[in-house]
């Protein structure tokens, strides 16, 4: 009887657990979405969420803004079998507004990871800053295999980004477009963004580092055959010879937590 029992016993633990985690997937299923969306503000207080709809399984967060930047409308469907490992995974797709994007993205109370992402920014919708003194132009676009930025560490897995951001200074300029491209890849520990750009009147390269704490380190290097525009990247806070003008600053990023 004792070996029977204890073959019972070992088999209501499994069923419990089996039911327990049966449970705990149809009470994520079945939760309204605001829940997702009051754990989001929580975590990132420069979001604003102006509705929710559908469950924590498949639901849809409307009038997102972040920091004054109205993203638009973000739809979800969650991997439920991440809870049981610690972690928040779902599907994401982010449409009707400044960011047209999707992936996978994964969080966790040390990490965020995010795969298979593709996406574009408008970055007109910045109007509380400006980029060297022009108002924000143009796009920004990034395709990732994976991003994933931890409290000690970072991977970077077939990252690219390019932008055509500086296509307002260089018509004031009337010179030719200078789209900036280049890969992001994870260096000692920190993000590392190389962006460069040639046309006809020079080049330019932006090289920035990210820290897990989003705190950042940025150096803008352009080099112009025109006087004129070393005259004007002078007046910027461009430093060096006209060979080798740069301008660096650094600061903290308005990352999850600030």
């Amino acid at each position: 009887m004792s070996v029977l029992a204890s073959l019972l016993a070992r088999r209501n633990r499994s069923l419990l657990a089996v039911g327990a985690g049966a449970f705990l997937i149809s009470a994520v299923a079945n939760a309204p979405a605001e829940i997702a969306a009051n754990v989001a503000v929580q975590a990132a207080p420069l979001l604003e969420i102006g509705g929710t709809s559908g469950t924590l399984w498949r639901g849809e967060l409307t009038n997102v803004s972040y920091d004054g930047i109205a993203l638009g409308r973000i739809s979800f469907r969650l991997e439920p079998l991440g809870l049981l490992t610690g972690k928040i995974a779902a599907r994401v797709t982010s449409s009707g507004g400044a960011l047209a994007a999707k992936g996978r993205v994964a969080i966790s109370p040390s990490s965020i990871d995010l795969r298979d992402a593709a996406g574009e920014f408008n970055l007109s919708a910045i109007r509380r800053y400006t980029f060297f003194g022009a108002s924000y132009h143009g796009s920004a676009n990034l395709s990732a295999g994976r991003l994933q930025l931890s409290k000690s560490s970072c991977k970077a897995e077939d990252a690219r980004i390019s932008t055509n951001a500086l296509e307002t200074l260089t018509s004031q300029w009337r010179s030719d477009a200078l789209p900036l491209a280049g890969d992001i890849q994870c260096v000692d520990g920190k993000f590392k963004v190389s962006l460069t750009g040639e046309n006809s009147n020079g080049l330019a390269r932006l090289e920035a580092f990210v820290a897990p704490d989003f705190s950042y380190t940025l150096t803008f290097t352009a080099s112009s055959r025109r006087a004129d525009i070393n005259n004007a990247l002078r007046l910027f806070g461009f430093e060096g010879d006209n060979a080798n003008l740069s301008y660096r600053a650094a600061g903290r990023l308005k990352g999850l937590t600030s």
